[in-house]
Parts: C-alpha cells; sequence; structure tokens
C-alpha cells in the first residue's frame, strides 16, 4: 500500500482517537474545583458552632451559673419540679400581723427560683416601713396540693404556702404562726431579684423534693 494512502487513513483515525478522549473528560476537568453549596453549608455551620454561648441557667437573682451538659457526669440528677416552680417567679401580697396585732402587716415580695432558692423582701406598713430582705431554700412539703415550705438556714421555716394555682399562693403559715384567714400573694409580670442580697452568695440548696 503506498505510503501516501496509509498517510491519509491513519490521520483521520488519530483525530477520531483524540475527540473520543476529550469527550470522556467531565466539564471544566481542567478547572479548579468550586465549593459546593453542601461543603459551604458545613462550613457555616461550623463557624456558627464557635459562636455557640455557653448553656446558662438564669436564677433570677442577677446570677447566672454555667450548667454541665445533659451527658456530662457532672449533671445534677433532680428530681421532676412541678410547673409553677419550674421557672423563676415572683409573688407580691400583704400579710397581716399574725401575733395578736402587735405589729404591723407586712407587705411581702417573693421570688423563687427552680434551684431550690427563694429571696424575700418584707416591707413593715408603717411610719417607721422597715425593710427586711430574707433568703433561703424551698422544698416541697406536698404535692397534692402542692405545698412549699420557706426554710432559713435549712432549719427554721419562714412560711408554709400552697399553691391555689400558677399564679396564686396561699399563706398557710408565716413567722411560725398559723393564718385564719386566706392571705394571698399574687404572681407578678416580672421577676425581681432582690437587689438586696445581691452581693450574698448563692443558696446551697438540696435538689427540691419532699
Amino acid at each position: 500500500m503506498p505510503r501516501r494512502l496509509i498517510r491519509a487513513i491513519a490521520a483521520p483515525a488519530a483525530l477520531v482517537i483524540l475527540l473520543g478522549c476529550a469527550q470522556q473528560r467531565q466539564p471544566g476537568y481542567y478547572e479548579a474545583p468550586r465549593e459546593s453549596t453542601q461543603s459551604d453549608a458545613i462550613s457555616r455551620a461550623k463557624g456558627d458552632s464557635n459562636n455557640r454561648t455557653p448553656t446558662q441557667l438564669q436564677l433570677g437573682f442577677g446570677d447566672q451559673a454555667q450548667t454541665p451538659a445533659p451527658d456530662s457526669p457532672a449533671a445534677p440528677v433532680k428530681p421532676a419540679i412541678p410547673p409553677p416552680l419550674a421557672e423563676t417567679h415572683t409573688f407580691l401580697g400583704t400579710v397581716p400581723c399574725l401575733d395578736q396585732n402587735a405589729c404591723p402587716a407586712t407587705r411581702v415580695t417573693l421570688t423563687l427560683a427552680p434551684d431550690g432558692q427563694w429571696r424575700a423582701r418584707s416591707v413593715a406598713l408603717n411610719a417607721a416601713q422597715t425593710t427586711i430582705a430574707q433568703m433561703g431554700c424551698w422544698v416541697l412539703t406536698s404535692q397534692d396540693p402542692l405545698r412549699i415550705a420557706l426554710r432559713i438556714d435549712n432549719a427554721q421555716t419562714k412560711a408554709l404556702l400552697e399553691f391555689v394555682n400558677g399564679n396564686t399562693l396561699l399563706v398557710r403559715s408565716f413567722d411560725g404562726r398559723q393564718t385564719r384567714l386566706d392571705y394571698r400573694l399574687t404572681r407578678q409580670p416580672d421577676t425581681d431579684p432582690i437587689k438586696e442580697l445581691a452581693k450574698q452568695p448563692a443558696q446551697d440548696c438540696t435538689a427540691p423534693g419532699t
């Protein structure tokens, strides 16, 4: 076969082979790979996680304490807290003198926190308007009806209170004296941190329970 004829046949065949190879390469083969939507989303998610704030428990008294993750060995184990006590709330009301009228009535502001702490401000309704701020731990004394005791230094009982509902507390006893009539503390829209006790260390209350 003449060399010219061989060259004429070989040239088109080589061209077909080159075209076939070129078609097998994916589009953008020679371009630098671009970041995909999925990788961009992963990157953003990682960036957001770096800005995550630590888990905090708001006590309602101006104090914040970090709590361990739920799966941490140091995480405290507490019994279920009834709904009216599961969040920090402030209650306000007037308690008359229960010592045979030997003292003035008292305006009481009481703040209960779910970790077992309570703080209160008592203002005497007389000319002197003496103010007393106290704090301690509350404990459940009954589930049905729902009742709690306010204790000072985990010993002395300041008051016995009963939840009429989530917004009303019935005073059963105050300063060691039982009430004969219904005196109530009503839940307030805002939480009062009882600033008079802001510099006092938080109470070491055990897990609230009966």
